[in-house]
């Protein structure tokens, strides 16, 4: 059997390729869930106070991307309405600040996630060359750079979820006198 990350179609490479790898990245790390739908007892849940749920991180790799996708490269502002769907204005990963997230399943989480991803597919496709660079906080960005960047941040979050998911249940055993 051959595993490969064949180009997406109907995308000017290397975006086909890039979103490729993005969408099988954020395939990978969900699949190793071990079970199919974490109820919003799980997605809410802390490992310490203050601290960031599966469901906030969820929230913030969903808004990373419509920064990257949206505002980054085209200079779009994100309406109202984004963000007060992804917390925008009280989620801040630098100050570690991690709001309450919405008392869903895992699945909501996903299902919001996939939203975003099409639509951030659909932009991508209109992208300028992938050696287009855009000035960003005192530095210069690549087109392909801002993707690349977006496959590690998903993967980093990705394993944070699953640490976190892991914490849960261990949690859950010591409550339980296991």
């Amino acid at each position: 059997m051959i595993i490969d990350a064949a180009p997406l179609p109907g995308f000017p490479e290397p975006y086909g390729l890039l979103c490729a790898i993005m969408e099988d990245a954020s395939a990978d790390w969900r699949t190793e869930l071990d079970r199919p739908d974490l109820g919003p007892e799980i997605t809410t849940w802390r490992a310490r106070e203050g601290g960031p749920s599966i469901g906030a991180i969820m929230l913030h790799v969903i808004a990373a991307e419509v920064f990257w996708v949206e505002r980054a490269v085209f200079g779009g502002e994100i309406s109202d309405e984004v963000k007060k769907e992804l917390l925008w204005d009280e989620l801040d990963v630098d100050s570690d600040t991690w709001p309450d997230a919405p008392a869903q399943p895992l699945s909501w989480f996903f299902e919001l996630h996939a939203k975003y991803r099409k639509q951030s597919l659909e932009a991508i496709k209109g992208w300028p060359p992938a050696e287009t660079v855009y000035p960003f906080h005192n530095r210069e960005v690549s087109l392909r750079w801002i993707l690349g960047h977006l496959i590690q941040h998903e993967a980093y979050h990705g394993g944070q979820v699953m640490m976190l998911y892991g914490q849960w249940k261990a949690s859950g055993a010591l409550r339980q006198g296991s």
